[in-house]
This record gives C-alpha cells, structure tokens and sequence, in this order.
C-alpha cells in the first residue's frame, strides 16, 4: 500500500511541476508536442492545440515534451529558438508550481485543522517567559530578528536557538517590547521551552478530527485560516531550503538524505500509524502535509544549480545574459548530459543510504 501511496503523491506533484513548464512554453507560443501522464508505452491519449495528452502506463510522474527548433514552414516555435527570457520564463514555471500547490495543500489543511496563533494566552510557573516578563495577550512578533507569523515559526525558532539567550520581541497593545529570554530545556517534553501556553481555536471546517475540542472554543474565521494556511506554505518552503543549505555547509549530515525508498518506508510507516491510532481522515490529513513538504522539496531541488536540472538551465541562461551571446547547443547538451549522470549518481547513492537505514532497522 505504501508503495502505491507514494506513486500517487509523487506523479501530483511531478504533473503539476510539468504542468506549469507547459502552460508558460503555449503562453509564450513554444510548441508542445505532449503531455504526459505517467511514463513508458501510451495507454491512451487525444490531440488539441497542437498537443498530445497521454496517459502512460508507469504511474511514474510524467513529463512535457516540447519542440526543439523552430519550424517556419509549419508555424510551430521550437524552446530553443526562444529568447532568453521566454526559456527562463518556462524553467521557472516548473519549481514555481511546486510551491504554489505546497500552499494550496497547506491552505486547506489549515481550514481543516485548529489554528494556534503567537499569542500568550497563559504562563506556566517558574518558566523563562514568566521571569522575563511576558504576560497573556502578547503576540511574539520575531526571535532573533526573525519574524514570527504562526506557531511553526516560534517552535522552529527556539529549537534553532537551544539553550543560548534570544531577543524576543513582543507586541502587547500597540506598544512593541524587547525581552532577553533564555530557554530551558524540558525532560518532560525532550524540547528546549520559554514556558508559555499559545492561544487556539477550533477549525474553521469541521470533520470530525478532534474529539475533545471544547464547546465554547471559538472558531476560526476564513482570514485567519488563509493566513495560517499561507504561512504554514512558506514555513515548509523555507524550512526545506534551509536544509538544503546545511546540508551543502556541513551542518546536517549526507546520510540524513532520503531518495524514493526511503520516503516510501516514511509514507508506510506514516499511514500505517496514523490510521491505527488516529482514523483515515487523520491519515489522509498527514498525507497532504507530507504532498505539500515533497512538493516544496521538489520545488527546490529543481533550483539548484545543477546541469539537468532547471537550476542548471537557468545559469546557463544567466551566462547568456551576461556573455550576450547563446552557448552553442551542443555544448549546453554536453553540459546537462554531465548533469544527468550527476544526478544518477547522487540517485544511486540515495538509494544504497536508503537500504542501509531499512536494514539497520
């Protein structure tokens, strides 16, 4: 089952990211000979504008073929005869879908789920938010000089920060206010805490997720869930890319890295939980915060500026720009043929790191 789970999260978010790369080459008048559905022999398929929409019969992604060169003769423009702009329009076109379908995803799973905003409702005893001064009704406004718009961002913030001494900054009324807190770290919770309860309320959407909300509790308006949603979008995106930065500076380690195998293990494990303790509609829940975090990640994986890759094509064009001149297309084959082999090697590697963390149990 997980397998076919992650298939099915997988071609989401690769159609999607293929959808927008087709949608910005017809608006630019580029020539897309097809769209596909799935990879491997056409199981079925129809033409218009122009354009083949196939299904195919590995349930693996898809893909948006577009004409290569112009074709005066047939009216049809080709990608490569484009201008620079037009091409770097349609790379951007893939990744930046990516993110949006993350904050689509992350939207409605906020109209769905309670909502906890940065706002002290209460202070728990002997805690650093109580010595410090901090008291209910106080929206934290930034840690470190980070904003902080929702819950994720004040968590993440001060398990970034552990145990070192942070500036806190408060707003209570219309007066803002500067605090130096230093968190503690709690055996109980196994986290670095300021000791301070955060103001809820129930979903905007009720279906049936939680049990043991209050009657009372109020309920969160259509704003404040599109606010939530929005920020929970750029949370993921952001966190994501800072991973990727770490990574790339020595901070987290290569064998933390996960390809194919090791998210279909996550996704089994992940479902398999979930139904059995919390019920299908929660396992359908985590299983679109999971499709918005593989979309942003695929999203900027893409970015990187790596032969192949989107990331590689927009340097390439980037090099255009500045040299004014377009780099021999047998040479930009070259080049993203290197890419590809890179990419296939880091795959590989993934996989065997995969292995190994499912055999070591």
């Amino acid at each position: 089952m997980s397998v076919i789970i992650t298939l099915i999260i997988f071609s989401i978010i690769v159609v999607i990211h293929e959808w927008g790369h087709m949608r910005v080459a017809k608006a630019c008048g580029i020539n897309v000979e097809e769209f596909a559905v799935g990879m491997g022999p056409k199981l079925i398929g129809f033409e218009k504008g122009g354009t083949l929409y196939s299904i195919r019969l590995l349930p693996l992604g898809g893909f948006c073929r577009m004409t290569d060169e112009t074709d005066k003769e047939k009216g049809i423009k080709g990608f490569n005869d484009s201008n620079v702009w037009q091409r770097i329009a349609v790379c951007i076109a893939g990744p930046l879908m990516n993110f949006v379908l993350a904050l689509a995803v992350m939207t409605i799973y906020c109209m769905m789920t309670s909502v906890t905003f940065p706002v002290v409702e209460s202070l728990s005893p002997d805690t650093p938010a109580e010595a410090a001064g901090l008291q209910p009704g106080d929206r934290v406004v930034s840690i470190n000089g980070k904003n902080v718009h929702i819950y994720s961002d004040l968590g993440y913030y001060i398990s970034e920060n552990g145990k070192n001494p942070m500036d806190v900054v408060v707003k209570r009324g219309k007066e803002k206010l500067a605090y130096t807190i230093t968190p503690k770290f709690s055996e109980e919770d196994q986290r670095y805490i300021i000791g301070i309860v955060l103001t809820s309320k129930a979903p905007m959407i009720d279906i049936g997720l939680y049990k043991d909300i209050p009657d009372d509790m109020p309920r969160a308006n259509f704003l404040e869930s599109l606010h939530e949603g929005y920020w929970s979008g750029i949370f993921i995106v952001k966190v994501t890319f800072e991973g990727f930065v770490k990574m790339f500076t020595g901070e987290v380690s290569t064998d933390e890295l996960s390809g194919p195998i090791g998210v279909t293990t996550v996704v089994g494990e992940t479902y398999e939980t979930t139904k059995r303790e919390l019920g299908m509609t929660a396992t359908i829940m985590t299983l679109a915060e999971i499709t918005a975090l593989l979309s942003a990640n695929l999203g900027i994986i893409n970015l990187l500026p790596i032969p192949a890759l989107d990331g590689g094509r927009l340097l390439i064009f980037v090099v255009e720009i500045i040299r004014r001149k377009r780099i021999p297309p047998e040479k930009e084959g070259m080049i993203n043929l290197a890419g590809f082999a890179l990419m296939m090697l880091l795959g590989i590697f993934i996989a065997y790191n995969d292995i190994l963390k499912i055999i070591k149990g």
